[in-house]
């Protein structure tokens, strides 16, 4: 019995450690948003501090999006060294669900 609880654990155990104890998810866009964004686009995508855009109004194409994330603009700082692809793309996907429909 004692090695089968071991057997069990030890792959378990190993795991935890590989992953650092994330309880982070993947597709957690939303979250990078409000620690790396909301200070100047503001919640909703509509603050314009510093100059940021209206993210609600954007009419960029997902690459343009993701390529102004990586190397930034203006005094919008670049993000290619802070955040990974997948967090960048994360990041994308979350602002284009801030757009509202032209009327």
């Amino acid at each position: 019995m004692k090695r089968t609880m071991r057997i069990i654990l030890l792959p378990l155990l190993l795991f935890l450690f590989a992953t650092g104890f994330s309880t982070r998810h993947a597709g957690d866009g939303q979250a990078l948003y409000e620690h790396h964004c909301v200070r100047c686009h503001g919640a909703d995508g509509t603050r314009g501090m510093f100059g940021a855009r209206n993210l609600q109004k954007s009419l960029l194409p997902d690459t343009a999006i993701t390529l102004q994330i990586m190397n930034g603009k203006r005094v919008m700082p670049p993000f290619k060294k802070k955040l990974t692809p997948d967090q960048i793309n994360e990041l994308s996907a979350y602002i284009k669900t801030l757009r509202k429909p032209a009327i």
